[in-house]
């Protein structure tokens, strides 16, 4: 054979592989595009998810903050939960997969209750105890496929490899955690909300339970009284927040509440006598307390019913405090409760079981004498603003028994 047709068979050779060769660079141009693409699609649609679901927990939270309280939880709706899915499709459409804005269906947007948010290993929605335990929890699915408005990705090599469409979607979970509380006392630009003032607390768990106005007794055998005449805004950092009407919220009379002689319920933050001038409790009136100046305030705000702490009382209020009073008017702020009260005025102890968000809603004063402070319960969020700038904290154990009138951080939490 001469090398010319020896040449001739090499380069007869080379055509079939450079046609093998072709067909695998095609495949590996499908791949890296079409992967590229199914990647861009994917952080879309997870981009879409996460911010549907925290426009979902943000509304959840909105509509707790502004439900009636009935036995002692905040009434969440099945209308309520409706609006959520509304404002978790209408958040989704603003997004875009692949130039296309995502459908939602009804079951692609899951709420119920998480005990521990973000603890991974339980991804579990709760659905059980609904409404006497409000959800908290916000779960989201965008997708692109057969299923949904818009279908699978349509590909652009990856036809020539016999695969003309893919499918995408991505997941987001959003929370509010809920739990047993710990009020904290001021720190930094954070104020704890605490007020000087106590409140029986069957009495409290009188008027949460209670269905109607008027009067009730409670489990120590006091009778009192419960109005429904004033709405607040949960938006309220002030007296403006307060309006005439029913909101569901009962209303009862704080002070005076005689609870023993020549004291009234108000407190110092001590286990010890000690003794407040009046412009110390108009500063704990609008400040709350600081560990700094109470040594003893952490053991009173770890006080529970099982481990419960006595404190002092204080005579009582005097004219000097109403402009102190009467500047918290639709504030969010912390009252203690007590269990059982001992001793005559400076020699007071009352014995601090647990503490509830409250708001005042009427103060009224005439010369030197006190005609009432109203109380309402209050739904408070974790680092809600108060007064001047100023957030409330709390810290929140998350659990399956919430005090659900205490809402802590909400986040992405999946």
């Amino acid at each position: 054979m001469t090398r010319k047709s020896s040449n001739r068979l090499r380069r007869g050779a080379i055509v079939p592989l450079v046609a093998v060769i072709l067909v695998v660079l095609i495949g590996m141009v499908a791949f890296s595009v079409d992967i590229g693409y199914i990647l861009v699609a994917r952080t879309e649609a997870q981009n879409a998810a996460d911010s549907a679901a925290l426009a979902g927990i943000a509304r959840l939270a909105e509509q707790l903050k502004r439900a009636p309280v009935i036995g002692g939880v905040p009434l969440q709706t099945a209308g309520d939960l409706q609006r959520v899915r509304d404002e978790v499709k209408a958040f989704a459409r603003r997004n875009a997969v692949r130039s296309n804005a995502p459908e939602l269906l009804d079951a692609d947007i899951e709420i119920g209750y998480m005990a521990t948010p973000y603890d991974h290993r339980d991804d579990t929605l709760d659905k059980t105890g609904w409404p006497a335990r409000p959800y908290n929890a916000v779960r989201v699915v965008v997708a692109r496929d057969s299923s949904h408005a818009g279908g699978p990705l349509d590909l652009f090599f990856a036809p020539v490899l016999g695969t003309d469409q893919a499918n995408t979607r991505a997941s987001a979970t959003t929370a509010i955690t809920m739990g047993s509380i710990h009020p904290r006392g001021n720190h930094g630009p954070y104020r704890g909300g605490i007020l000087p003032f106590t409140f029986q607390v069957d009495e409290w768990n009188a008027l949460l339970g209670a269905n109607s106005t008027g009067k009730v007794l409670a489990a120590n055998g006091a009778t009192i009284t419960l109005t429904d005449n004033f709405t607040v805004d949960p938006q309220s950092t002030g007296p403006g927040g307060v309006h005439s009407g029913g909101d569901g919220r009962f209303e009862v009379c704080m002070y005076p509440n005689g609870t023993t002689s020549g004291n009234y319920g108000t407190i110092n933050f001590s286990k010890t006598k000690a003794g407040n001038s009046t412009n110390v409790l108009r500063d704990l009136i609008v400040n709350g307390p600081a560990e700094a100046d109470w040594p003893d305030l952490p053991d009173i705000l770890a006080a529970t019913h099982g481990k419960p702490v006595g404190v002092n009382g204080d005579p009582g209020l005097s004219a000097g405090m109403a402009p102190a009073v009467e500047a918290i008017v639709g504030e969010s702020r912390i009252l203690p409760l007590y269990s059982t009260v001992a001793g005559q005025g400076n020699n007071t102890y009352y014995e601090i079981v647990g503490f509830t968000p409250i708001t005042i809603v009427k103060v009224e004063f005439q010369g030197s004498q006190k005609s009432a402070i109203m109380i309402q319960p209050d739904i408070v969020s974790l680092k809600s603003f108060v007064g001047d700038g100023n957030q409330l904290y709390f810290d929140v154990s998350p659990g399956t028994d919430p005090y659900a009138l205490y809402l802590g951080a909400r986040a992405l939490v999946r």
